[in-house]
């Protein structure tokens, strides 16, 4: 009886233990920090343990069994995959829209319809089969008429953030997710010299998704943070990141 009890009470802790395991997009690296701050002074005994990366591969660790309460993803599809597979309780939702930028350190000229990129001799992006801003930037390249233009030129990373770092170190440009762009660090860097947005009419919006998984069913301080990833405060800072956000 006594080691039924204990094993009761472990699960307990398991569920309710005060640390809630959430899976993101490397895209909302910059948003978190506040995220977790504002989310904090309401649950103060919460806390929010993130693992980032690229969607797809995220997906992939979730499907095999990665201990993750909540996912949120680059783009409805990820989540979506995820949901049909059955390792979701709730289904997708949009927590915000992401945008696509270019940036660059060089002395490159920067439109936002690309038109500027042939000729480079490095263009970062990331993968386009794990990473919805990667697929999202081939795609703007084709409704450019410029992929064939550009393709031997193209350096593809693993997530969108090491897009950044190339550009800031050895590519001539990358293609970046908006919200890097808000990040204190970059604040040196000026709109139309170091970074344009990519015109939004180039690629389909980046609807990103969120879901709560199998694991957070009766974790009521998962539900708490889902929920509050979906509330108004949350998109109001989505928004100083860049993001635009449903209604």
């Amino acid at each position: 009886m006594k080691k039924a009890f204990f094993a009761l009470a472990v699960s307990a802790v398991l569920a309710f233990g005060g640390d809630v395991v959430v899976f993101a997009a490397a895209n909302t690296t910059y948003a978190f920090s506040k995220l977790i701050k504002k989310f904090n002074q309401t649950n103060p005994d919460t806390k929010i343990s993130l693992s980032l990366g690229a969607s797809g591969g995220l997906t992939t660790q979730i499907q095999n069994g990665a201990p993750a309460d909540i996912f949120m993803a680059a783009d409805m599809g990820f989540t979506q995959k995820v949901y049909d597979a059955g390792f979701a309780v709730t289904s997708p939702v949009i927590y915000a829209q992401g945008a696509l930028a270019i940036f660059s350190i060089r002395d490159v000229r920067l439109d936002e319809n690309l038109s500027e990129l042939v000729g480079l001799k490095s263009i970062s992006i990331a993968n386009p089969t794990t990473a919805p801003y990667g697929k999202a930037s081939i795609e703007a390249l084709k409704n450019a008429n410029l992929f064939e233009k550009v393709e031997k030129n193209i350096v593809y990373t693993q997530k969108i953030s090491e897009t950044l770092s190339q550009a800031l170190s050895a590519a001539d440009v990358g293609f970046i997710a908006g919200s890097a762009l808000f990040d204190e660090k970059m604040a040196k860097y000026k709109l139309g010299k170091n970074y344009v947005f990519v015109n939004p009419a180039l690629y389909t919006p980046i609807d990103q998704g969120i879901v709560l998984l199998k694991r957070a069913e009766n974790n009521a301080e998962a539900r708490a943070f889902y929920d509050f990833i979906l509330s108004d405060n949350a998109k109001a800072i989505f928004r100083e990141f860049g993001y635009n956000t449903p209604k």
